[in-house]
């Protein structure tokens, strides 16, 4: 029995026992618990909109302090450093699941995640996934490779809402990021961004080549201060708007202990500081459901940590 229809975000009182008493409760929890419900997800979507970034295979201390990623550190300064933030295990796809489902794995059916419980909200938040590379919208991918590779610049692998197109929609908001989709202004309340293989830091190209850009072409000496160029080319534009908040992590270390750096920047952040507590990519999951007052998170970010969105 479902009092609240996700489907339209009103309440169904058909869905229960043809119980005059029974009626009355559910009338009762129409009238006063569900506006209080749309109230909290109203609040939330008129909030700082959140962004996402996740760059990929690179532990806290090659970013952290490098001469290889100034930008990301000066962002540090300008934002908040989370100092303990970990992903959950190695193996890409494993970490995209864990941030958006709470799960590691694909299911089938797809588990419940952070892209359906945005769509069953009635219209009051809304989410877009910019895949770089990506040819078409929701997983119709790219045969470019970075250059001088065998590497596909567009991977499912790194595309959540993909392994969740039977219960999210996909066909709708999992889009290529190109200077026409991605306009900083007129984003919608959470956005999910995942540069391509070779802006991500994930594959530096052969012989130094630079790597194709949804705003041209990027260049660097190698892969991590290659995806730190892309970073300073698309986060200050994010940051021009003065109710974006951007949240930027790695999927995974690569290798050892899953320790990444993470910072956030932007509207509702305090310019230099750090938050020392232990978070992981299920809390990241846990903190967009409180942000947007989606109820409780899913699976294992049922009870993680939440991190602190503004």
């Amino acid at each position: 029995m479902h009092v609240i229809d996700n489907a339209t975000g009103t309440c169904n009182t058909r869905a229960v026992m043809p119980s005059t008493v029974i009626r009355g409760v559910v009338v009762l929890l129409c009238v006063f618990a569900w506006p209080l419900l749309s109230a909290t997800i109203a609040h939330a979507a008129s909030s700082p909109k959140i962004v996402v970034i996740v760059e990929e295979n690179k532990a806290y201390s090659a970013i952290v302090g490098s001469p290889n990623a100034p930008y990301i550190n000066s962002l540090i300064s300008s934002g908040k450093l989370f100092t303990n933030y970990s992903a959950i295990t190695g193996g890409s796809l494993h970490d995209y699941l864990a941030m958006t489902s709470g799960l590691t794995t694909d299911q089938s059916p797809p588990a419940a995640n952070l892209f359906q419980a945005i769509d069953q909200s009635g219209g009051l938040v809304s989410w877009i996934s910019f895949q770089e590379s990506m040819v078409k919208n929701c997983g119709v991918g790219s045969k470019a490779v970075v250059p001088g590779t065998s590497v596909r610049l567009y991977t499912k692998g790194h595309d959540p809402a993909w392994h969740y197109r039977l219960n999210a929609s996909c066909a709708q908001h999992d889009v290529p990021m190109t200077t026409a989709t991605f306009n900083p202004v007129s984003l919608p309340q959470f956005s999910y961004v995942v540069p391509n293989e070779c802006n991500n830091m994930h594959t530096f190209p052969s012989s130094g080549t630079s790597c194709p850009a949804f705003f041209g072409t990027n260049s660097g000496p190698n892969a991590t201060r290659m995806g730190d160029n892309w970073l300073q080319s698309v986060v200050p534009q994010l940051l021009a708007q003065p109710n974006v908040t951007v949240f930027v992590t790695f999927d995974e270390s690569g290798k050892g202990s899953q320790r990444v750096a993470t910072v956030m920047a932007g509207a509702g952040v305090t310019p230099g500081s750090t938050d020392t507590h232990a978070y992981n990519h299920y809390g990241l999951l846990a903190g967009l459901y409180a942000k947007f007052g989606l109820g409780t998170a899913p699976n294992n970010a049922a009870t993680a940590t939440p991190v602190p969105l503004p």
